[in-house]
């Protein structure tokens, strides 16, 4: 026989012994089979009524897996009836249990996240936080929708190294398979989404928007509410409660500094006045009532950050003489003065203590941004667990920012560490 027809023979043999050893080899045993030679083995099952972009991530976790191996699982909603022998489970659901009775789906920290398999089962899900009433809007935690994100990259491979088609890379496998197991996470990073809103033409961006979401960069649990707190009250209050706004050293509330297009808007407050911190505390009490998800209220004083602080005695009782030299103005008055730090963090704990007195079984937070006259950190006083101080610290490596300490903004949120249980960078850039 020719030796090339042997050979052709041989080959088209093996060829076909080799698919039939294949296709009487047993399904994978002790593993999880997502996809097999092509061939989707297990569904996507949604939880019922999941938020919008809880539902979008696990349509896009179908998709990825289709790009990856070529078949894409079916994507339901709800209880199957049948239970199917193999599924994907995004979220938490009744049937979990059953499926995996030895998991706890009782998530215990903010964002924590559970990705687990067994032989026939696999669960992507996390704490979720919203409004059912409203879903899509003002949700607070995204657990489940980051699982998957976090699912699609640390164990199916797929990277997006920036935004659009081109910085995707996406792995090939006929065959997705695991072991079982259990991952737990749940981010030290809570507020994460500061640095991608800042840009007014950033909605404009949806490539942007789009792998931000895709990092868990977007979709965060403490929104930083730090921001002037009080731009509104010399319109609401001035006539009614003037002793809300801060006496300037003429003797006067007066409402120093404002503009002519935005009165009051500038205005410091009375901050050792006991009846502002209950105005604040209504105030928060209606917000809740409108967005029950917000965890973060600001205490932060209004802008222009060295003009028109309160000269009362209650007031100037907070400041510590020890604190490092800021120059004030007051209409007509500028003068050298110690640093409000103290006073201000002694405000923000006053309002945190009323608020846990007040919801003392809920998460809510006070945010203070640490900026101009109360950026250096405090001498004595010590935030309280509950309050979130935002340093305003845009240039890391230039000491003459601030001459009067010649210290660069880094060692400055450095220092603040040191005394802030919870801080938040904030540039201002």
């Amino acid at each position: 026989m020719d030796y090339r027809i042997f050979r052709r023979v041989f080959g088209t043999f093996f060829s076909l012994f080799s698919l039939l050893l294949t296709t009487a080899v047993p399904a994978r045993t002790g593993e999880f089979v997502l996809v097999e030679d092509g061939v989707a083995k297990a569904p996507v099952v949604v939880f019922e009524d999941a938020p919008p972009l809880t539902r979008q991530a696990a349509d896009e976790l179908a998709l990825y897996i289709e790009k990856i191996s070529g078949a894409r699982p079916d994507v339901l909603e709800g209880r199957p009836d049948p239970l199917p022998e193999s599924a994907i489970w995004v979220g938490c659901q009744p049937a979990l249990d059953e499926l995996f009775p030895e998991l706890d789906f009782d998530f215990e920290h903010p964002e924590e996240i559970l990705i687990s398999a067994n032989e026939d089962h696999l669960v992507i899900a996390g704490r979720d936080r919203w409004n059912p009433e409203q879903p899509g809007d003002d949700q607070q935690e995204y657990g489940t929708h980051n699982a998957i994100y976090t699912f699609l990259q640390d164990y199916l491979g797929v990277r997006w190294f920036w935004p659009g088609p081109f910085g995707e890379d996406v792995p090939e496998k006929i065959t997705i398979a695991f072991e079982p197991f259990e991952y737990r996470y749940h981010p030290q990073i809570r507020g994460r989404s500061r640095l991608f809103r800042r840009s007014s033409s950033f909605a404009a961006r949806g490539n942007t928007i789009t792998w931000s979401r895709r990092q868990r960069l977007l979709l965060d649990s403490l929104e930083g509410a730090a921001t002037h707190a009080f731009g509104n009250w010399w319109g609401r209050f001035h006539e009614s409660h003037p002793g809300f706004f801060a006496l300037q050293p003429d003797g006067t509330r007066s409402g120093f500094p404002g503009t002519s297009q935005s009165p009051g808007l500038n205005t410091k407050m009375c901050v050792s006045n006991p009846e502002l911190w209950q105005q604040w505390l209504r105030d928060v009490e209606t917000r809740l009532e409108t967005n029950p998800n917000q965890v973060m209220f600001s205490a932060s004083p209004n802008d222009s950050a060295a003009s028109g602080y309160c000269v009362c005695e209650h007031c100037l009782a907070w400041d510590h003489l020890e604190g490092r030299p800021v120059r004030l103005i007051w209409q007509g008055l500028s003068q050298d003065y110690v640093s409000l730090t103290d006073r201000y963090v002694t405000f923000a704990n006053t309002l945190a203590r009323l608020l846990r007195e007040r919801f003392p079984d809920r998460e809510l937070y006070v945010g203070l941004y640490a900026y101009g006259a109360y950026l250096l950190p405090p001498v004595e006083a010590v935030p309280d667990d509950n309050v979130v101080i935002g340093v305003v610290a845009s240039f890391h490596n230039n000491p003459s920012f601030h001459p009067r300490i010649g210290a660069c903004q880094r060692d400055v949120f450095l220092e603040w560490g040191k005394v802030a249980p919870k801080l938040m960078w904030r540039p201002n850039l």
